[in-house]
C-alpha cells in the first residue's frame, strides 16, 4: 500500500495528459517531440507533488542533463529555464511552496 506522500507525488494519467497538452507534446527545453518524459520541477525526493504546476514535458536527454548531468552550471541553467516556463504558464498563481507535499496542509484541504 502506498503512503499518502507517495500518492501525492505520483503523476496520474489525467495529469500526464494535461501536461503533455499544455507543453504541446514537446520538450520545454529543446522542443524535441521524441522520447518524452515527465519531469518534476521540485523532485519527488524532496516531496514534489505530481501536479501540473510542478511538472514539465522533457525529452530524456534534457531530463538527464538536469538530474544526472556532469555540469552543475548546465543543470542550474536548465532548472532556471523550467522555473521561468512554469511561472509564465501560471502567472500570479505559481508558488514554489505549493509544489511540496505537506501532510499538515493536505489534511486541512
Amino acid at each position: 500500500m502506498k503512503s499518502k506522500r507517495s500518492k501525492a507525488t505520483d503523476i496520474t494519467a489525467k495529469v500526464r495528459k494535461q501536461v503533455l497538452e499544455r507543453d504541446n507534446y514537446r520538450c520545454v527545453i529543446c522542443g524535441d517531440n521524441r522520447t518524452l518524459t515527465m519531469a518534476h520541477f521540485l523532485s519527488r525526493a524532496k516531496g514534489g507533488l505530481g501536479i501540473p504546476q510542478n511538472l514539465v514535458t522533457m525529452c530524456m536527454s534534457c531530463h538527464h542533463k538536469i538530474d544526472n548531468g556532469k555540469s552543475k552550471e548546465v543543470a542550474d541553467n536548465l532548472t532556471l529555464a523550467v522555473k521561468s516556463y512554469l511561472h509564465s504558464k501560471y502567472a500570479g498563481s505559481w508558488n514554489e511552496k505549493d509544489l511540496k507535499y505537506d501532510k499538515w496542509r493536505m489534511l486541512n484541504e
